[in-house]
């Protein structure tokens, strides 16, 4: 099973943050077969990190539950909110996969489907596929979708995409299928940054 979390953060506990981190590498390198994405969105400026997101696979609800409470930062109350659901892997691979080079900029991506969106995302799947697919390789960092809790009904996306600037990520979303056919109640996007130490790839 495969899961999206949303750790974020509280901004009354940045300290602790500094002060866990090196544990909460640890914890994630303890974890890596697990991970297809992990990293920190921020502010456009990058000066506030905003929240944790990670995509990651487990046999169960209740493992990726038991990983997410044990999880350092989780753990000591650097968190306010934490979101788990279930997310599909629409690329069948990671993010280490992904092609990274200097100076490149990169967006988290959140479309909250509209309530009984479902059908009509059915119906449009293969246009919005068909749009993505030339970028996949090297715009596309991770896609796919937001699952009910039993993974059958669609309730959204959670994307990272490659982009140089807002603006033209906001006219790249424009051309979605999915966004010209209205399945979106609003799309939330925040900078994005890789996870893991500095000079590692994860």
């Amino acid at each position: 099973m495969q899961f999206h979390i949303q750790l974020i953060d509280d901004p009354a506990a940045a300290a602790k943050r500094a002060e866990f981190r090196a544990a909460h590498w640890e914890y994630f390198d303890n974890h890596r077969d697990n991970f297809i994405a992990r990293g920190a969105t921020a502010t456009d400026d990058l000066k506030q990190i905003l929240s944790s997101v990670i995509y990651v696979e487990f046999e169960s609800w209740d493992d990726v539950r038991a990983f997410v409470e044990a999880e350092p930062l989780n753990s000591n109350g650097v968190y306010q909110e934490v979101i788990i659901r279930r997310w599909r892997n629409g690329l069948k691979r990671g993010q280490r996969d992904f092609p990274r080079r200097d100076g490149q900029v990169y967006w988290y991506v959140r479309g909250y489907g509209k309530p009984g969106s479902h059908a009509r995302r059915e119906e449009t799947v293969a246009a919005q596929q068909a749009y993505l697919a030339p970028y996949d390789e090297t715009v596309i960092v991770a896609r796919g979708p937001i699952l009910d809790d039993d993974g059958k009904e669609w309730q959204g996306s959670a994307n990272l995409i490659c982009m140089p600037s807002r603006a033209e990520l906001e006219a790249f979303l424009a051309d979605w299928p999915y966004c010209q056919n209205g399945l979106y109640e609003r799309v939330q996007i925040e900078r994005y940054r890789f996870g893991g130490r500095p000079g590692q790839i994860v």
